[in-house]
């Protein structure tokens, strides 16, 4: 993880010496989880514990013209579920278990604009934006030991994810753009809520849920980025 930090600090060094049309700021809102523990609802910040589900970061955005743009990001994010919340399926509540875990995450993707959106432009600028990429984050592998309901760490770990992102932003002043956005991030790991822990555990732990499908992490949130860097000119020579 440490490794992956470094190169995305290269990164933002990179782009800002070469490139113009940047945007630098912040991101925060909440997180919740889908998988084996707990509710099912697909979108659903701060709706149970806001204290257990929230995620906050950075965000760098390179605008290549008024539709593309790359993205790079960085976010800290607690997730957690139980089986005891509202709208949890009656045979979860009756099993009873619960976990918390953390995602710390570096990504790079592209969004691309419904609208042209020029961030130079004087005028109010807005538009819904889609983005795709890829992600690495580091999280703690989680178990049940038999007949316990809270899941326990037993190390460290990492894998990636897709983010999949739905937005919409706003230029409201001269050199700062609003985000509103909603990422669904598809995890390559089973064992965000300890249902999957490592094979070594099997005797000792509980295992449950499908092997179907992977965990997924969402959040939903707004950035506020800051604009810099020198407007093209597109003179003849």
């Amino acid at each position: 993880m440490t490794r992956k930090i470094i190169l995305l600090i290269f990164f933002f060094n990179t782009v800002h010496i070469f490139s113009q049309d940047n945007e630098i700021g912040i991101f925060a809102g909440g997180s919740n989880y889908i998988g084996d523990v707990g509710p099912t609802t697909y979108i659903s910040p701060f709706s149970y514990n806001a204290s257990t589900n929230y995620v906050g970061g950075v965000i760098f955005r390179k605008n290549f013209n008024e539709r593309i743009s790359a993205r790079a990001k960085f976010n800290y994010s607690k997730i957690g579920s139980s089986d005891n919340w509202p709208q949890t399926a009656d045979y979860r509540q009756q099993r009873g278990k619960y976990f918390k875990n953390r995602v710390v995450e570096v990504g790079l993707g592209v969004d691309f604009n419904f609208f042209e959106f020029d961030v130079y432009e004087s005028t109010l600028q807005m538009t819904p934006y889609i983005s795709t990429g890829i992600s690495f984050f580091e999280y703690d592998p989680l178990k049940y030991d038999k007949s316990e309901s809270m899941a326990t760490q037993y190390g460290d770990a990492t894998s990636i994810s897709i983010p999949i992102t739905l937005g919409y932003k706003i230029k409201p002043l001269k050199d700062f753009i609003v985000a509103f956005e909603i990422t669904a991030n598809h995890s390559f790991t089973d064992n965000l809520d300890g249902s999957r822990p490592d094979k070594k555990f099997l005797i000792s732990t509980d295992y449950f849920g499908s092997t179907l499908s992977k965990d997924w992490y969402v959040f939903s949130g707004i950035s506020i980025t800051y604009l810099f860097g020198k407007k093209k000119c597109y003179c003849p020579n």
